[in-house]
């Protein structure tokens, strides 16, 4: 009998009891420096759909051509229908790159593609393609690309807005670059309870064009309004959170790296290899992110297509990055977050001149069921 009380006083001490008399769940111990872990995603898939089965929902969309707004100026916004009550395991978006005239404009410029969220009415980016250099190409051309947008199938019910933004002032009355955008939805559940903006580079930039700059004195990318500490909010349920990393390079600064002291800068942030860490909970985590991207396979156009470049490449989608934060419990939970580059020092005093180092960033965190 006292053999018997043993082994039950033991096990009490294993299994905690909720409130409600059931057994709770038990927490994992995690190494404080292993909480990210990356994730082996794909950014994007090339011509074809990763699908074998067809969509059980299709929208397309029609063509928009792709000039400069202006300085200042809203970002140009349209609305495409889903269905209302739309549940999806999987959203494919196709995008087709085109051209308007004789052929697509001249240069490898950014598009920003943003969409509305009616559950917290704020815009998230939905995905960073960049023009091809098109002088090569006729008004026959176009590229089609299919990227993974899953983690945003919650905000594509009913009437639902974008806007986009295109950094290029080359479209001319003969020749512009296009886009055109396709939806695939796989209907089933939805693994996604909620998102939260924890970087977004588009709200408050101070290089003119959506970016941070990059070791300007005074501008630092990292003061708190900018790559500062965050806390995450996770809520209850959530299994993982995967962090969605979309961090491009950009300007040709001839600046110097602090730790570096052999390492000659080639036009950055553009043509730099570079790092980004995460801090989580205050510990540095083993796991970081690149920001370099080989553009030894890219298909032919004029100009620098062929130079490996800071996450991006010229006619291609962003390289967008996958990571996740690793926990030892469903419960609701409050986090802190820090993402940092390595120290660089610019050679421009002001973050808006011509050619100054800077990064777009967008880095969302998706609570997943």
């Amino acid at each position: 009998m006292r053999k018997h009380l043993m082994i039950l006083v033991a096990m009490l001490t294993v299994v905690a009891c909720a409130d409600n008399g059931q057994p709770s769940e038990p927490v994992v111990k995690i190494e404080a420096d292993k909480v990210v872990e990356g994730d082996m995603r794909k950014p994007f898939y090339g011509s074809f759909s990763p699908e074998s089965s067809s969509p059980d929902v299709v929208i397309n969309d029609t063509e928009h051509r792709l000039e400069f707004a202006g300085w200042g100026a809203d970002d140009p916004m349209f609305t495409l229908s889903f269905p209302e009550e739309g549940n999806y395991r999987r959203v494919i978006l196709k995008w087709t790159m085109g051209s308007e005239g004789k052929g697509p404009a001249s240069y490898d410029n950014a598009v920003l593609l943003y969409v509305r969220n009616k559950q917290d009415d704020r815009w998230y980016e939905l995905a960073r393609v960049f023009t091809p250099f098109g002088g090569l190409f006729d008004a026959e051309w176009e590229k089609v690309f299919h990227l993974d947008v899953t983690e945003y199938a919650h905000m594509l019910k009913g009437d639902t807005e974008f806007k986009f933004y295109y950094g290029g002032f080359d479209a001319t009355a003969e020749r512009a670059h296009t886009f055109r955008l396709g939806f695939l939805c796989y209907e089933g559940e939805s693994r996604v309870l909620g998102v939260e903006s924890i970087y977004d580079s588009s709200l408050n930039p101070n290089t003119g064009y959506r970016g941070w700059a990059y070791g300007v004195e005074g501008y630092d990318i990292e003061a708190d309004e900018r790559l500062g500490r965050r806390e995450l909010n996770i809520p209850s349920g959530t299994k993982e959170v995967l962090l969605r990393v979309a961090i491009t390079g950009h300007g040709h600064d001839a600046g110097y790296f602090p730790s570096r002291p052999d390492y000659e800068v080639i036009n950055a942030a553009e043509f730099d290899d570079n790092y980004y860490y995460f801090i989580v909970n205050d510990v540095q985590q083993l796991q970081r992110g690149h920001i370099f991207y080989s553009n030894a396979e890219n298909y032919i156009q004029q100009g620098t297509y062929s130079y490996d470049r800071a996450n991006w490449a010229p006619g291609n989608p962003a390289n967008v990055q996958y990571w996740r934060l690793v926990r030892g419990t469903t419960a609701a939970e409050k986090m802190n977050f820090d993402m940092n580059l390595e120290e660089f020092c610019s050679s421009f005093d002001v973050p808006n001149a011509e050619g100054v180092a800077n990064y777009i960033v967008s880095v969302y965190a998706f609570y997943m069921k």
